[in-house]
């Protein structure tokens, strides 16, 4: 009887830590994505994913297998010393913590060459995601400008919490895109109370609250010919 009373409490435990409106994992689209070889010996894969169902998105990763010239999977070697090994897959998260429908996330993925076994010549990428029934929490953007300044484009606006819940943790995401369509550019600043990249970050930002932001979005080569600001926060 202990055995089970303490199986059972274990389980309650466990449960009260997912998320409360989870559902079951789906696949999730990739809108487009480019890989990119740096001087400093980083491979850069940069990209977007777009949320095709009908209810809100969490958790979603993006899984990404290197390939040689000739196609050939290659292997990456994992980060700490307790998972000593390799992997076939590399991963990331998407930038948006929670996708709502109809909507996208970018997503970056940068990984020292020196840890991939072979020399990268493309990428497959794949993604899936944790489908919720609903979402409480919820915001707008508003009040977009976009200034050159030097090498970089500052980017200002309004980040207003819109749902019945509080926005946890709440940030931006700024991707710029080329001519093409794709990402080329990209950054997250955390909402914070003076709304500068050196404020103190907020835990919080209840509903009908609004606070603004500031931050430079890198655009050295002058790729970037449109930008989108997307909310974030934290699945409730």
């Amino acid at each position: 009887m202990k055995k089970l009373t303490s199986l059972i409490c274990f389980s309650l435990i466990y449960a009260s830590v997912l998320p409360t409106h989870a559902q079951t994992e789906v696949p999730v689209e990739i809108l487009s994505h480019s890989l990119r070889l740096t001087e400093e010996g980083s491979v850069r894969v940069l990209g977007e994913v777009k949320n095709t169902h009908e209810n809100p998105l969490c958790f979603v990763t993006i899984s990404i297998e290197y390939l040689s010239e000739s196609g050939k999977p290659l292997s990456v070697e994992r980060f700490t010393y307790e998972d000593a090994g390799e992997m076939p897959l590399d991963q990331v998260m998407a930038s948006r913590s929670l996708i709502p429908p109809g909507q996208t996330s970018p997503f970056e993925r940068v990984r020292d060459v020196s840890k991939v076994e072979g020399q990268i010549a493309s990428c497959k990428v794949t993604a899936t995601g944790l489908l919720l029934r609903e979402s409480f929490a919820s915001a707008e953007i508003a009040d977009i400008t976009t200034t050159p300044e030097n090498t970089a484009l500052r980017i200002k606006g309004t980040f207003t919490a819109t749902g019945k819940n509080p926005c946890k943790n709440p940030a931006v995401v700024v991707a710029g895109y080329n001519q093409e369509g794709k990402i080329v550019a990209h950054e997250t600043l955390f909402i914070t109370e003076d709304g500068t990249a050196y404020g103190a970050p907020l835990n919080a930002l209840d509903p009908n609250q609004s606070k603004q932001f500031a931050l430079l979005l890198p655009n050295p080569d002058e790729q970037v010919a449109e930008v989108k600001v997307f909310p974030n926060f934290d699945c409730d």
